[in-house]
């Protein structure tokens, strides 16, 4: 998706984190990849797997391309583990916690105005 934007002309750039927002039939919390388009003087989240609710991302790192947001680099003898990760979901002002769930709007990561998509 990159790839395809940036032939178009259209700023791209890589992410990386956790899908916070992921289904529990599929598993527990893991590392995610996801694209982050330049449209309307704003960055949006698009996810081209289809799998993940963006709205439940939580970013690592942004870059140009994998190597530049990568989760680890090793070098050397290294003895890797299972990561230890906890989440925790934090009630809203009113008191009310809220699941991220698929919507019909782009998420900006630079302003809470959405951007309807169509088609």
């Amino acid at each position: 998706m990159i790839a395809l934007c940036r032939a178009l002309n259209i700023p791209a750039r890589f992410a990386t984190g956790i899908d916070f927002g992921a289904s529990p039939v599929l598993g527990p919390t893991d590392f995610h990849a996801y694209v982050e388009v330049y449209l309307g003087n704003r960055w949006y989240i698009f996810d081209p797997s289809g799998v993940a609710i963006p709205m439940g991302f939580l970013r690592f790192g942004t870059g140009r391309d994998a190597a530049d947001a990568a989760f680890a680099t090793i070098f050397g003898d290294v003895r890797g583990s299972a990561p230890v990760m906890s989440i925790e979901a934090i009630a809203n002002a009113q008191g009310i916690l809220v699941m991220p769930q698929h919507v019909p709007l782009a998420i900006s990561t630079d302003r809470d105005v959405p951007l309807q998509i169509v088609g």
